[in-house]
């Protein structure tokens, strides 16, 4: 058998294996799909951990580069610079407050003050609702139906029916609790994963590397390093400007509430650029937040504040965010918005996070392949 009869024979039997096992996995599908969900309950901390670890392995890349400056600073002057380990360790650390910090700012001062600001709204709305009905009434409007809506959502009614309804409401909060305290678990999991993959990130890309050129051929080792490279390159890009981004549009919402004298514009600025860390979607949290702690206040302002959320999400939609995020990881504004609403469809917030820059690694990849083809066949467009 010559080499070429070895290759061919070598992949048919690659493809009768796929087909076998295809074949058999779809005949099986329950149990396959059964699998994959046990596979990935066992899995989770672990793909938590690793998602946490690229979300935070850009400002720590921030930190790196900073105190790489200031030791290259202090070397100049004394002759010392500060150590390699001291630096990685300081980063991490630094990484590790911020995030901790911005974490107990919107929760412990943002988010109480949302709670409060709904429930001010609905003890509001409680106490000018007969005024409401008789006005309406007045005006000759059916209020039947209004009154009929706000019965059932009395409080008492409800009381009446999760009395009724005991037996049930327990076994719902028990899954409820239950699914809370897994995701808690597997948060702080995560987390521990992802701060000893960040401390020991160069041993495990050192050993990778290893891995690779070991049992890969020279030639192919190659490019999977350097697909692997441009994976790292475009997460950290992808967060960077994102948390640029989110920036801008917080600067943006504090010197445009200050202009207008808005109540709230520290908290708000700052909820809204935490919230524009999350892709298209966290602005609308954002502006929900900043809606319900001015409309307590003056509802007139709180319809001001939607005009200014309005025009001031058009700008960062349609100029800078596909400019920055863009921009920063060479893929077009369309190509960005159709990676977002994808990971969104398919993953929801963590899939917005990871279709971006993967989007970008495949279009990049694909460019060079048809660059490539084309330079090969003589075609110049």
């Amino acid at each position: 058998m010559n080499d070429k009869t070895r290759v061919y024979f070598r992949y048919g039997l690659l493809f009768v294996f796929i087909s076998i096992t295809m074949f058999a996995a779809f005949n099986n599908l329950g149990s396959v799909l059964a699998f994959l969900d046990w596979v990935i309950q066992i899995t989770m901390p672990v793909i938590i951990g690793c998602l946490v670890a690229l979300v935070l392995n850009a400002p720590m890349r921030g930190f790196q580069k900073l105190l790489s400056f200031i030791s290259s600073r202090t070397e100049k002057k004394s002759g010392r610079k500060l150590p390699v380990s001291f630096i990685d360790t300081s980063s991490l650390v630094l990484t590790l407050i911020c995030t901790a910090l911005i974490i107990y700012h919107v929760f412990d001062v943002v988010v109480p003050r949302v709670v409060n600001s709904v429930s001010g709204i609905g003890d509001a709305f409680m106490m000018y609702y007969p005024k409401l009905i008789n006005t309406m009434k007045g005006y000759g409007i059916d209020t039947a139906n209004i009154e009929q809506i706000i019965n059932y959502l009395n409080i008492s009614t409800l009381i009446d029916q999760m009395t009724q309804n005991m037996t049930t409401l327990v076994d719902t909060a028990y899954s409820a609790a239950s699914s809370v305290v897994n995701t808690a678990i597997n948060l702080f999991t995560g987390t521990i994963i992802a701060i000893y993959i960040l401390a020991g990130k160069k041993r495990l890309k050192r050993q990778c590397k290893k891995l690779t050129y070991a049992y890969v051929e020279p030639k192919k080792a190659d490019k999977l390093c350097k697909i692997a490279r441009l994976c790292s390159d475009t997460f950290f890009h992808f967060i960077s400007g994102q948390c640029l981004d989110a920036f801008i549009l917080g600067m943006m919402f504090f010197i445009v509430m200050s202009i207008f004298r808005m109540p709230y514009t520290v908290i708000t600025s700052m909820f809204m650029g935490v919230m524009a860390l999350i892709p298209y979607l966290g602005p609308l949290v954002g502006m929900l937040a900043g809606f319900l702690l001015i409309v307590m206040i003056s509802p007139m302002k709180a319809l001001v504040f939607l005009v200014i959320f309005l025009v001031l999400q058009q700008i960062d939609s349609h100029l800078i965010y596909p400019k920055i995020v863009g921009n920063s990881m060479g893929l077009p504004a369309i190509w960005t918005l159709l990676a977002a609403l994808l990971g969104n469809a398919f993953m929801g917030l963590p899939g917005m996070l990871v279709f971006i820059p993967l989007t970008s690694v495949f279009y990049t990849l694909l460019r060079e392949n048809a660059n490539k083809m084309l330079d090969q066949k003589g075609i110049k467009l």
